[in-house]
C-alpha cells in the first residue's frame, strides 16, 4: 500500500490546463505532516501567533510577569512580617513567664554610647522601621565572636528558619537585645552574662540572611529602639 502510486490532478481553465503528480502513499504522508510543521512553526514563533484567538498578546504577558512579582515581592514581605510577630509572640510568653523583680525601674533611662558593640564590623544597614528592618546589619566573618552589649539574663536561645541562630538577653534597666543570624548560640535559657562576653558565634544562617552579618535589634517592651543610639559606635 505505501509503494502503490497515487495522484494529484488539478484541472484549471475548464480542462484547458492539467497538472498531475503522481507520488507513493509514505510521500504524500510526508509532505503532508512537513507541512503541518511549518503551519506549527510560523504561528508559533512569528507575530502571526497573536491571531489565533485566546493566545496572550506581548503586552498581557509583560503586566502578567509584572503581576507575579508584586505578588512574590508581598509574599516574601508578609514572611518577614509573619516571621517577626512569631518571634516577638515566643519573646513575649518568655518575658511574661520570668518577669523583673519588682525592685527593677519599668522605664529605663537609656543614654548614647552606654551599650558595648556586639560585633566588629561596618554597619551595612541601618535601622529602618519603615522597610520593615528593626535592628542594625553589621557586617563580620563567620565564626566571629558575638558580644552582649550589657549585662543580664538570656531569655531566648533557639533556632529560627528566617533567623537563623537566635539569642535574647533581657537587661536589668528592661531593655531586650536580640542577636540573629548566627552560626552557634554559646549560652542557654536563664543564664547571666555581663556585658562582652560571648554569647554567640556569627554567620550567615536563616532564609533572611545573604551574607555572613550579625542582626542586632533592641527593644523597650513592644516598642523597638534604634541599636546605633545605645551602642558605642564610632
Amino acid at each position: 500500500m505505501w509503494k502503490n502510486q497515487y495522484r494529484l490532478i488539478w484541472i484549471a481553465d475548464e480542462g484547458t490546463r492539467r497538472i498531475e503528480v503522481r507520488l507513493p502513499l509514505w510521500s504524500w504522508v510526508a509532505a503532508l505532516i512537513t507541512f503541518l510543521l511549518i503551519l506549527w512553526a510560523i504561528f508559533a514563533y512569528t507575530p502571526l501567533r497573536y491571531t489565533v484567538p485566546g493566545y496572550p498578546t506581548r503586552s498581557f504577558r509583560q503586566k502578567y510577569n509584572q503581576l507575579v512579582q508584586r505578588l512574590q515581592a508581598i509574599e516574601q514581605k508578609l514572611a518577614q512580617q509573619t516571621a517577626t510577630i512569631e518571634e516577638l509572640r515566643t519573646l513575649n510568653a518568655v518575658m511574661r513567664a520570668n518577669p523583673q523583680p519588682p525592685t527593677l525601674p519599668l522605664i529605663p533611662t537609656l543614654q548614647s554610647g552606654q551599650y558595648m558593640l556586639p560585633a566588629e564590623g561596618q554597619i551595612s544597614r541601618r535601622f529602618q522601621p519603615s522597610r520593615d528592618h528593626w535592628g542594625l546589619d553589621i557586617t563580620c566573618n563567620a565564626g566571629d565572636p558575638v558580644l552582649a552589649i550589657a549585662e543580664g539574663v538570656v531569655i531566648f536561645s533557639e533556632y529560627s528558619y528566617e533567623s537563623g541562630y537566635v539569642i535574647g538577653i533581657q537587661h536589668p534597666n528592661g531593655l531586650v537585645s536580640l542577636y540573629k543570624h548566627n552560626s552557634r548560640l554559646m549560652r542557654r535559657v536563664g543564664e547571666k552574662v555581663r556585658g562582652g562576653d560571648v554569647i554567640a558565634l556569627a554567620g550567615g544562617l536563616g532564609a533572611y540572611s545573604t551574607a555572613p552579618h550579625l542582626h542586632i535589634e533592641t527593644w523597650l517592651g513592644s516598642f523597638p529602639v534604634d541599636p546605633l543610639k545605645l551602642l558605642a559606635y564610632e
